[in-house]
């Protein structure tokens, strides 16, 4: 550590393992805070600390004592609230300030500036109650979320008054405020759009649409994986990006990765929420892979006021993220993969579980075995790819049991 810059990274997920590995080619001494014992990160970083990268003034004392120059984190909202809150205390560089951080983390927060800013929404409500709630202006379908969690946690579809006290309980109890929004449910496809923003100006760099499998259970609303390019018109191209120039103007966003969710229906394109870094899985490895733009370096120059050249490459073939969810259960190890990266039916994979690690009922993102890349000249060949991936691979868990394939991805494996 002697006479190198320290650079704490908050979070240790695979993008955040990419992440301390381009710091350390810029000459940094990386520690890593992340309160699991081994997360992907770990073996790249040079120290780790455990501790909750939620935890703002532990952060902010950790970053005095090692005296670190950089605090950053790539695509968890919540560790970039406290990134920015730590920079901000130690005079350190930072691509927005910590208020800005803190009211896009904040779900309820955000879509107001949002309606208050014309940018298209779905009606919602803010409560932190189970009784007394006036929701005689929204229309069922609704979705119940926390207001302040990361990722698909607690976000849930209601489709009655029985189903609505049972998942806001959840969503009220999950919520850090103590607080959910209700919103309606916006019919359409969900598309997540990667832009990068340099000097106010948003640049929409690839398009993917979601892949959601249809659960009425009581499932979380969550993503199975993606197709890119994504099907979307000129007219709602044009839309999208008068969108996000409109959320770079709002909010003051000037050189910055942008990720959005958004519902498409027709040419009806509405925002379900937005953030101002990249997303999480292998999406900075896709982009970078087939737009040959590497946004996540372009993140740690954001973090460093480094001004960042939009320069990508259009495409012109379909390449798919899909991500694995078994049965709960104790992980012990995936066996295949490398025969079908040695064969070309995936292009790259990254495992999130290390043995022993718990897989729960549930999905979120923190419930994934793994995700893996397929690239197909179309649709059909990418099915007949994921298809083989499905029957080739196998997953045991500690004991040597075979651990079963939630039953999920019909859309892409059935015919």
């Amino acid at each position: 550590m002697e006479h190198q810059n320290v650079a704490i990274v908050l979070g240790g997920t695979n993008p955040h393992k990419a992440l301390i590995e381009n710091l350390k080619s810029r000459g940094y001494y990386t520690i890593l805070i992340d309160y699991y014992e081994n997360p992907p990160a770990k073996s790249v970083a040079d120290k780790h600390i455990r501790e909750s990268t939620l935890d703002k003034e532990k952060v902010y004392e950790l970053a005095k004592k090692y005296e670190a120059k950089l605090v950053i984190s790539t695509c968890i909202d919540q560790a970039n609230v406290t990134a920015c809150y730590v920079a901000g205390k130690l005079n350190l560089t930072k691509p927005y300030s910590y208020e800005i951080a803190s009211e896009i983390a904040d779900k309820t927060r955000m879509k107001q500036r949002m309606v208050n800013a014309g940018i298209p929404t779905a009606s919602f409500i803010l409560t932190d109650r189970l009784e007394g709630l006036d929701i005689e202006n929204l229309n069922f379908p609704l979705v119940v979320k926390p207001s302040d969690t990361n990722g698909s946690k607690g976000v849930m579809r209601v489709d009655n008054q029985t189903e609505l006290k049972k998942y806001l309980a959840n969503a009220l109890d999950l919520s850090r405020n103590g607080k959910a929004v209700i919103e309606e449910f916006v019919e359409g496809d969900e598309f997540g759009i990667d832009c990068f923003i340099t000097n106010g100006i948003a640049t929409v760099i690839t398009t993917h649409r979601k892949r959601k499998p249809n659960k009425k259970d009581g499932s979380v609303i969550f993503s199975i994986g993606s197709i890119s390019p994504a099907p979307i018109s000129d007219k709602v191209k044009i839309k999208i990006g008068e969108i996000a120039n409109k959320i770079a103007k709002e909010f003051g966003l000037e050189n910055t990765p942008l990720l959005m969710q958004l519902i498409i229906n027709g040419e009806e394109v509405n925002v379900v929420e937005f953030a101002p870094r990249i997303g999480g899985g292998l999406n900075f490895r896709k982009i970078n892979m087939f737009a040959h733009f590497d946004i996540l370096s372009a993140s740690v120059d954001s973090f460093l006021n480094i001004p960042v050249k939009v320069d990508f490459k259009n495409i012109d073939f379909k390449y798919s993220e899909n991500h694995i969810y078994t049965q709960p259960g104790i992980f012990g190890k995936i066996v295949g993969i490398e025969d079908l990266i040695k064969d070309g039916t995936i292009k790259e994979f990254y495992i999130n579980k290390s043995k022993g690690s718990v897989i729960e009922k549930g999905h979120a993102s923190k419930d994934r075995i793994g995700s893996f890349i397929a690239e197909g000249k179309d649709l059909e060949e990418i099915k007949l790819r994921i298809r083989k991936v499905f029957n080739y691979i196998k997953i045991y868990d500690e004991s040597g049991s075979e651990m079963k394939f939630e039953s999920l991805y019909d859309d892409l494996i059935l015919d």
